[in-house]
């Protein structure tokens, strides 16, 4: 009876290595790519260090002015503001689209309060601000458009106690603990409430092996996922952009809701007619998506 049963082992196990070999050859691929995602990340690190610069930035043209930078500048009394010179540049390029706008932003660490007199006078009159820090003494900064809430950004029942009284965010930075379990518990309580064309800045993220700035190259990588569907990534995010010391990412003002390249036009080149333009149906990496 043991010979009978033994007996058809031998075929049964080529079949099931035939059905095995794509699925194993394809995981092969992806543990080859991921083994090379640690090298790759130093071969581009090594090259930003001895990167020789053809053509070096100019100078900003005179009578360009930031009016962030400007107000910065003549705060020498009062409240402090304390900011990098560089984030200015960076403010006005992601946030211009609101000036003169109803808007609700939300900034985390008011310090000694006075970015948020920057932030009223750069956004105007409909700007409705919600500052956030851990320290009571901050509460002294409430006043007419500005309302203040104490707690811990690194607490999510605390953001589920503020989102429950703030919504229609449009504008998050983040300037509080600047600790990566702080910066990641805000980004994952914050960003998904956030409105369509929403911005988030979360600065300071200094050193090169910052566990927000790694947490960001996470999320982002789903952008680059494949399938013929997008995936929750793409449809809600626009862009991530990452700048000395600071991070932003945008929200889609309208979701992204198919992936698709047509080709225009009656001329073609012939070498490529024997490629296919199918996506291969493989791992996309770290954070590919299922449907």
């Amino acid at each position: 009876m043991s010979s009978n049963a033994a007996g058809p082992l031998p075929a049964f196990s080529r079949k099931a290595r035939e059905i095995a070999r794509p699925r194993i050859a394809s995981s092969k691929r992806l543990g080859e790519r991921l083994a090379r995602y640690p090298t790759v990340a130093l071969r581009g690190s090594r090259f930003g260090k001895r990167m020789d610069v053809a053509h070096p930035a100019i100078s900003t043209p005179q009578g360009r002015s930031n009016a962030l930078e400007e107000y910065f500048d003549s705060n020498t009394e009062g409240p402090g503001i304390w900011k990098w010179r560089h984030y200015f540049d960076i403010y006005d390029h992601h946030l211009a689209k609101f000036v003169g706008k109803r808007v609700n932003i939300v900034e985390i660490g008011i310090f000694s309060g006075g970015s948020l007199g920057m932030w009223r006078n750069y956004f105007g009159d409909g700007v409705r601000i919600y500052g956030v820090d851990i320290e009571p003494a901050c509460a002294v900064y409430q006043d007419g458009p500005v309302r203040v809430f104490i707690g811990d950004q690194a607490d999510p029942k605390f953001w589920e106690r503020f989102c429950e009284e703030v919504q229609d965010i449009d504008v998050v930075i983040d300037d509080g603990g600047h600790e990566s379990h702080q910066q990641i518990a805000t980004l994952e309580a914050l960003l998904p409430r956030m409105r369509p064309g929403g911005v988030f800045l979360c600065e300071d993220l200094i050193g090169t092996s910052n566990l927000f700035h790694r947490y960001v190259c996470g999320l982002s990588s789903g952008l680059n996922a494949r399938g013929s569907e997008p995936n929750t990534v793409q449809r809600a995010v626009k862009s991530v952009s990452l700048y000395p010391y600071v991070t932003v990412i945008e929200r889609r003002t309208k979701p992204l809701t198919e992936l698709v390249a047509p080709r225009h036009g009656t001329e073609w080149q012939p070498f490529f007619d024997h490629l296919s333009l199918e996506l291969p149906h493989a791992e996309s990496g770290p954070l590919s998506s299922k449907h």
